[in-house]
């Protein structure tokens, strides 16, 4: 009979105690859920308890059920393992192999061929041992249970001695009955399982023999913290490399992967959906009807998200980060048209919601969402690597002086970093590299008492899980309580002084308000960590959706954030820059400008960029007769500028000025300004 227990002394029990030891040493980031079994497991009271262990294919059930065994073998506890894919799913197939677990004889067996019989001896005979010993009953694959399920739920289980611990396993929550009945709903416990975060990753890296900081950081961002495919590419990594300096490609691994996990997805119209979702960031079935050109059934759908690999967070679905990368890369190499195609229609989809006059006060996600798809490899790589990116903290005087003394500590460990990037499209890695000094140049110029004492919410610092500061930004609103300190002080002053009077004018609003912002800087201590490096991506993100007139500098030989802003839509200001880091070199300015008529030119500009502006033109207002310069003599007419302001601006003459406003008269058929300005309003 199973009893739970494994006796030493030969060969083979001792191999079989070696091998629970090396794969408890490997156990990692599952302190939680093993706490609670040891308390289920000693808890003499415990009642009737049923534990529901779910999670993907590959995140680590069966590691972890195995550690469950251990733990009911050291509290001489009897653990009897029943996978689904052990047996005919059928009762009498069940009570039989679960018999023969418990010992009982198989001449004796073979002659019992009544369900019901069978049935009844299984409860007698876990009834007699639940007396003497723990039990723990484990059902993994439980997915694969079938019509086994309602039997076990209405015959098997309301008749077992409720001091019977139960474990089921498998890729889904249980659900419907299970659920929807308040009797069932207390016994259950749900205990979903995740990829490992980066402390365990690094933890099992360097059980590994894996210690060195750059190459577990690639590891942890190849493999999102999937144990399986860490696993996989720790041991190919091993095999391949005894020294364990250089990281393997992986390929065979991930498609390896992806077989486990599309085993779910056996039909094809499906499967066409997992595609088209791994194109995307979110998804609803809305957006899916709208890239797919077609209405996606609701049937289809629910099948779609019921898929382990598929989560619901707060704006919709989302395919499991691994999996996404690994087939998006994969429908790329096969149907490159398609893929472009797919990602087009995202494209067309948030334009949409974005020139909807009606929506745009509620859809600052979607906005998270148009930036995704019109951002380069760097804005990927910056701003949407990870989903859960680090806290963000005021300033204020309890934290002051820890923010100084991460200033301190950022001076006195300056070095020169490589940072590593990999274009999530096409697979190609890019390493920029970052100098001991350009590391300095985002703290150079702050002055954090003197930021708190010009507004208290200029300052925000960044905080990692344990706590500690790892970054933090400088972003100062402007309005006339802000904008003499920026016409006077490094980094901000070259931009503003070089603007005329009356749009300094327009830029001086009341305290209460806020004309725009200028990013001061935006500091991380490490850019090879994707959790930071995500938090400071979206706090630009964050700002630029908040803001229609947004300022920022950056170093102008790390071209990595050159790129990055020009991808997001910024324009590089014309003819200023400020030697504020370093005296001989000039320092460019960026600004994103979307007031009144300009947003629509900004998401013109942006799609044009992808070859859809076609899609999308509007009846023709007549404004497509003007030229470029014409049309933005109109823009600052509109905003209420005088000839003198608009010849300033566009430093033009005013009789030049005055020359385009009468070739606009003619062309669209106006007598003077006032019918211009209203002509201008209706149309846009």
């Amino acid at each position: 009979m199973f009893d739970g227990t494994v006796k030493a002394g030969g060969s083979q029990e001792s191999i079989a105690v070696q091998i629970d030891q090396l794969e408890r040493h490997y156990l990692v980031g599952r302190d939680i859920e093993i706490q609670y079994f040891i308390e289920q497991l000693t808890d003499d009271q415990q009642q009737g308890r049923i534990l529901n262990l779910y999670g993907t294919g590959g995140v680590g059930k069966s590691y972890l059920i195995d550690e469950f065994r251990r733990l009911a073998m050291n509290a001489n506890a009897a653990f009897l393992l029943m996978d689904s894919r052990g047996f005919s799913h059928t009762p009498q197939a069940f009570c039989m192999q679960l018999l023969r677990m418990l010992g009982y004889p198989m001449e004796k067996l073979q002659q019992i061929t009544e369900p019901q019989s069978l049935l009844e001896l299984c409860h007698d005979i876990l009834i007699e041992k639940a007396l003497t010993q723990k039990l723990v009953l484990a059902l993994d694959t439980f997915e694969d249970m079938g019509d086994m399920e309602l039997w076990l739920r209405e015959a098997f289980f309301p008749q077992l001695n409720p001091a019977i611990l139960i474990l089921i396993a498998g890729r889904f929550p249980l659900q419907g009955i299970w659920l929807s009945s308040p009797a069932w709903r207390h016994w259950i416990h749900r205990m979903p399982i995740g990829d490992l975060d980066y402390i365990s990753v690094k933890q099992y890296l360097e059980r590994s023999g894996i210690s060195q900081e750059t190459m577990i950081k690639q590891i942890w961002v190849k493999t999102r913290g999937h144990a399986l495919t860490l696993s996989l590419i720790v041991s190919t990594t091993m095999v391949q490399n005894n020294q364990g300096l250089e990281l393997v490609d992986g390929s065979e691994v991930f498609e390896h992967i992806v077989g486990i996990w599309l085993k779910e997805v056996p039909d094809d119209n499906l499967r066409e959906l997992v595609e088209t979702v791994a194109v995307l960031r979110h998804f609803n079935q809305e957006l899916l009807s709208y890239v797919l050109d077609r209405q996606i059934k609701t049937d289809l759908f629910q099948w779609l998200i019921g898929l382990s690999f598929i989560r619901r967070v707060d704006r919709g679905w989302i395919l499991h980060d691994l999996m996404r990368d690994a087939i998006s890369y994969d429908l790329r190499l096969r149907q490159p048209e398609h893929y472009d195609w797919l990602w087009k229609r995202c494209i067309m989809f948030y334009y949409s919601r974005l020139t909807n006059q009606s929506k745009r006060k509620t859809i600052a996600w979607e906005v998270v969402e148009w930036y995704y798809y019109i951002g380069d490899h760097v804005v990927r790589n910056f701003c949407f690597q990870k989903s859960t990116p680090n806290l963000m903290e005021t300033l204020n005087p309890s934290n002051l002086a820890e923010a100084e003394q991460y200033l301190y500590n950022r001076q006195l460990n300056l070095k020169e970093v490589c940072l590593p990037l990999q274009n999530p499209d096409t697979g190609e890695r890019f390493e920029y590299m970052i100098s001991k000094e350009e590391c300095f140049y985002p703290i150079k110029h702050i002055h954090l008492q003197e930021l708190y004492e010009l507004d208290p919410g200029i300052v925000k610092l960044m905080r990692d899980p344990q706590g500690a500061i790892c970054g933090l930004t400088a972003i100062i609103p402007i309005h006339t309580g802000t904008l003499d300190y920026l016409l006077t002080h490094p980094l901000s002053s070259a931009y503003f002084q070089s603007l005329p009077e009356h749009r300094l004018r327009e830029l001086r609003v009341p305290i209460e308000h806020i004309a725009g912002y200028f990013v001061k800087t935006i500091d991380v201590t490490d850019f090879e960590d994707v959790a930071i490096r995500t938090t400071a991506g979206l706090s630009f993100i964050s700002l630029l959706i908040s803001s229609d007139f947004v300022v920022t500098t950056a170093p102008p030989d790390l071209s990595f954030l050159k790129e990055f802003h020009l991808s997001l839509g910024c324009e590089q200001v014309k003819n200023v820059a400020h030697y504020d880091y370093d005296i001989n070199a000039p320092t460019p300015y960026y600004v994103l400008d979307t007031r009144g008529g300009k947003l629509q030119d900004y998401l013109n500009k942006m799609i044009a960029s992808f070859g859809l502006l076609d899609h999308f033109k509007q009846p023709d207002d007549g404004m497509s007769m003007l030229s470029e310069r014409e049309k933005e003599v109109v823009g600052l007419l509109v905003n209420g500028y005088t000839n003198q302001e608009i010849a300033a601006d566009l430093y033009i003459t005013e009789v030049t000025v005055k020359k385009h406003l009468t070739a606009v008269f003619r062309k669209l058929n106006v007598r003077n300004r006032t019918q211009l300005v209203n002509s201008y309003l209706k149309k846009t």
